[in-house]
């Protein structure tokens, strides 16, 4: 094991079990900087009590009905939730009650509430009617929420793919009909007694009367309780096709911003189809986005636990939503310049208002050797040569930045690694499709990286490709995806950022798609057909005449319709994939545009705005939502031009930001008020292992010096990019690749042979070096801008020259320098 005898870089820098222990993103950050500042709550003199909501009076218009109380003391435009510092009284107290936060109906009549803190009061008219002659419950919108809110339908319980107890319901609720049927015929209708309804086992049950494996889940005599005991009395009707549907939620307060140790509750309202609108906040199931952000109890109160942003996610029978609450770093800010700019700068303005939201700073803007490095990397894949370094750090130009951003762009390392990059998400594999049928897709996607074609062009492609698939690339898309379902899956991860696969069994348990809307998805292919080609193995691509999608359960034939859209017109004909080509690509689609933008994004700044980067939905916001959605317009406004895209990104000072922190900003890795270090992936890091030493790896059947992001796939034989994260291809998610880190990993860097090697190689870097007589200093100088894109410190060369005298070996001792950089996290990451 060779010993490190010296510290490198700007700061002490440790071997790469830090690194790994620490994880790969922020680890040096958290080196430099530790301290975290939270913003102080300042109280202020007492401010106006109101009620949220801002209605006149509340309305509980039936037995089940309630209404969730919060009172807000709002001073100086800020509004903060004091509910648990008032005290409630009722007028009338035999109209009305306060039960676990919210205000129930008892008896039809008016009477007034009052709220007090200290000597100030409010007071509000409630109205209670429907009481005396109630109408009996709704199974799908009154029944059915009390069992989703206790737990009973989910998938630890009866809503298990098997049931529990010989008990088996609906996923959350999503099959009312289904559910009807277990729970008033299955086990002989033992569940329900109509003509005495308090033994029914349904009551029995959740209220711990008799023995139940869940516990007990509510009390008797709850809301909860007579909701369900009412139906059963009333005669349990089943549910209606006429009964109105849920249409919209609401959450209030829609956002809040506060301290930590603060809470905050929320109201959800429901507004139905026939117009009506319900406090559903009790039947409504809550969670928190980030929990090092906030906590959420069951009941909707969310507390804050730590700076940065997060959401309130909410589900009410099939539908669901957020709400925002913001937990500033330091004392928020305001931008003087709001008037909105263009391109890059308009990046800059849009992360600056988020940074001034939350308090935080920025950090400089990053030197010129870590920019060079960083833009090689993120744009290429690949380590600047040491001349390229010396012309770029020597060059005085005030644009050089910009002149290399472009000049990165029309390299052919930009196509090799772009390639590497969609091939990754295509499933470009032999093992996925055959090697004939593998590199005809590779070879389609090196050309249209090339020739920088539209994205929307190149997913219509895919889409609507036809053909052999040994003479169009894009045809192998349906290889490696031959089902409507698979291929309805893939095409939605890729293209929209839906994760559909859920959907394929019951109603999607942490989105709002539905069973029947991924089978809609799937029937768009259900008429891609292919047939043997002139070649062995060679599949030709076509689009039948017939073929239909049924849903699974239903088995009712399915109109081909994109998610959230119309159903194709009856009188559609031809291939239905046009239908949807059009629909994908289309200016309005809501994800097109986003998940590309998600991924660019994600891929230069470390961190995307939605994460993960594939999984877009309601209850996954993204950090920055009006960065997201400007990005994603002016990509489309632009032509969908990905190069356009990334320039933006390069160029703006967001990117180009110092990846040391703050004091103040340390702690955010989120907002972009620094760069992220990121740990090179595995086929750039192979390579910069290669260019550092002067050894490029030798990858069986392939000549030397190819590189590892130009291989067309990802079975070439490499114990060491297989160690460090490379995908296997078998699925679309970008999850597939990991830079998760491990033992082997510490151990191959500091003791592997191949690096060892490569060191030690007769062709190497370091023997050229040694060979030529370069002076101590001079060939110091050499391997840190062969390895960190830098000249070394006065420092470095004074530790790294000793090193170099200290023994006989010359070599031996260079070899232990170089050594001792690639093991650096400074080598390890780009930063």
């Amino acid at each position: 094991m060779r010993p490190l005898q010296f510290r490198i870089g700007r700061c002490p820098f440790f071997l790469l079990l830090p690194v790994l222990l620490t994880g790969s993103r922020g680890a040096l950050a958290h080196a430099v900087a530790t301290s975290r500042h939270a913003a102080t709550h300042v109280r202020s003199a007492p401010g106006v009590l109101a009620f949220s909501g801002g209605e006149s009076k509340i309305v509980l218009d039936s037995p089940y009905a309630s209404r969730r109380i919060l009172v807000e003391e709002r001073t100086n435009g800020i509004a903060r939730d004091v509910t648990d510092q008032v005290m409630f009284s009722i007028a009338a107290p035999n109209l009305a009650a306060i039960t676990e936060g919210s205000l129930l109906g008892l008896h039809d009549g008016d009477t007034v509430l009052t709220a007090r803190l200290g000597n100030r009061s409010l007071h509000i008219p409630v109205v209670v009617r429907g009481v005396t002659h109630a109408a009996v419950p709704r199974f799908a919108t009154d029944v059915l929420p009390v069992l989703t809110r206790a737990g009973c339908n989910m998938g630890a319980c009866h809503g298990a793919a098997a049931g529990k107890g010989g008990f088996k319901l609906s996923l959350q609720g999503y099959d009312p009909p289904a559910d009807f049927e277990a729970i008033t015929r299955g086990a002989s209708a033992r569940r329900v007694a109509p003509a005495q309804p308090r033994n029914s086992l349904i009551l029995r049950k959740p209220t711990f009367t008799v023995a139940h494996r869940g516990g007990k889940l509510f009390d008797v005599g709850s809301p909860q309780y007579r909701t369900i005991e009412a139906w059963i009395a009333g005669g349990m009707p089943a549910p209606q096709a006429t009964d109105p549907a849920l249409t919209r939620l609401e959450v209030v307060p829609p956002v809040r911003t506060l301290t930590v140790g603060q809470t905050q509750r929320f109201v959800v309202w429901a507004t139905l189809s026939d117009g009506t609108r319900r406090d559903v906040s009790r039947e409504t199931l809550f969670s928190g986005s980030d929990g090092s952000v906030i906590t959420v109890s069951p009941s909707g109160e969310a507390k804050v636990v730590g700076n940065g942003g997060a959401a309130v996610l909410i589900r009410y029978r099939d539908l669901v939503g957020t709400g925002s609450v913001i937990s500033p770093f330091g004392t928020p800010g305001k931008l003087s310049d709001t008037h909105p700019a263009v391109g890059p700068e308009r990046i800059d303005q849009i992360v600056g208002q988020k940074l001034a939201e939350l308090g935080l700073d920025a950090s400089e803007k990053s030197a010129d050797y870590d920019f060079l490095r960083r833009a090689y990397l993120d744009a290429i894949g690949t380590l600047p040569a040491p001349t390229e370094t010396r012309a770029f750090l020597a060059d005085k130009d005030p644009d050089k930045r910009t002149k290399l951003i472009d000049a990165l762009l029309e390299r052919p390392e930009y196509v090799d690694f772009w390639t590497l990059k969609w091939g990754d998400i295509l499933r470009s594999s032999r093992a996925a499709l055959n090697p004939k049928g593998m590199m005809a897709l590779n070879q389609w996607i090196r050309r249209s990286v090339a020739e920088n074609k539209p994205w929307n062009q190149f997913a219509r492609d895919l889409i609507l490709a036809n053909g052999s698939m040994y003479e169009d690339g894009a045809a192998n898309y349906f290889r490696a995806a031959s089902t409507p379902e698979t291929l309805a899956e893939m095409t939605s991860q890729v293209f929209l950022g839906v994760r559909l696969q859920c959907a394929r069994c019951h109603n999607h348990p942490y989105e709002k798609w539905k069973q029947t809307q991924y089978y809609q998805m799937a029937a768009f292919f259900a008429r891609v057909r292919t047939k043997e080609g002139e070649n062995p193995d060679e599949r030709v691509v076509f689009a039948g005449n017939s073929g239909e999608e049924l849903h699974l359960k239903t088995h009712e034939v399915m109109i081909p319709t994109a998610l959230d859209a119309a159903p194709i017109p009856a009188t559609f004909t031809g291939d239905r994939r046009q239908a949807l080509a059009d629909w994908l690509t289309g200016p309005k689609n809501p994800f097109f545009a986003h998940i590309l933008v998600n991924r660019v994004w994600k891929h230069f700044m470390g961190q995307g705005l939605v994460e993960p980067v594939d999984d877009l939905r309601a209850t996954n916001p993204p950090s920055n939502a009006v960065l997201f959605d400007w990005l994603a317009q002016d990509f489309v406004a632009h032509g969908y031009d990905v190069k356009y895209l990334i320039r933006n990104v390069m160029r703006s000072q967001t990117y180009q930001r110092s990846a040391i922190p703050t004091k103040s900003n340390a702690a955010d890795n989120r907002y972009y008020s620094h760069f992220l270090f990121k740990r090179l992936e595995a086929e750039p890091l192979l390579d910069a292992l290669g260019s550092a030493t002067g050894v490029p790896e030798k990858f069986a059947g392939y000549p030397v010096g190819m590189r590892a992001d130009q291989l067309p796939d990802t079975t070439p034989q490499s114990y060491f990019l297989d160690l460090f994260g490379r995908p296997a291809r078998n699925i679309v998610c970008a999850c597939e690749r990991t830079d998760a880190p491990n033992l082997a990993q510490l151990l191959h860097f500091m003791n592997g042979k191949a690096i060892n090697d490569q060191l030690s190689a007769k062709n190497g870097r370091i023997a050229g070096l040694i060979a030529a007589k370069v002076p101590d200093a001079s060939l110091v100088e050499d391997l840190y801008l062969a390895a960190f894109s830098r000249y070394p410190t006065p420092e470095d060369t004074k530790q790294a020259v000793h090193a170099l005298t200290a023994g006989k070996d010359r070599q031996k001792a260079a070899e232990d320098v170089l050594w001792a950089l690639v093991n650096s996290k400074e080598f390890l990451f780009n930063h």
